[in-house]
Parts: C-alpha cells; sequence; structure tokens
C-alpha cells in the first residue's frame, strides 16, 4: 500500500492538495481518491503534511501505518 498527493492552485488562487491510496487486492490494482482539502496556508512541506496527517486520522488509519 502506498499513498500519493498531488497540490496544485486553481485559477481563483485556492490551493488544494489531493490524497489518494493505492494497493492491491487479489493480485489487481485499486486506486482511491481519499479526499481533495483547499489548504488555506501555502503549498509547504509543513501544510501538505498537516493536511495529510488529518485525512489519515479521519479515516482511523494514522495508527496503520
Amino acid at each position: 500500500m502506498n499513498f500519493a498527493t498531488n497540490a496544485w492552485t486553481s485559477p481563483n488562487h485556492k490551493a488544494y492538495i489531493m490524497i489518494t491510496v493505492n494497493f492491491a487486492y487479489e493480485e489487481e490494482p485499486i486506486f482511491m481518491l481519499l479526499d481533495l482539502v483547499e489548504v488555506t496556508n501555502l503549498h509547504s512541506g509543513e501544510n501538505l503534511a498537516a493536511a495529510f496527517t488529518e485525512v489519515l486520522g479521519e479515516f482511523s488509519i494514522s495508527d496503520k501505518i
């Protein structure tokens, strides 16, 4: 299992981060969008990590990775 993130700024200057999880189930690849979050601060590593950590907490998977 692995997680991927993608951050960007929309044309109206709002910052977003997309968080996906990728894994294999019965030898088939599965790709799932966990959340699309508006980041009200800059795209700094700290802010992106905070958003990622929050999403993992919402899915109760923080302690499983």
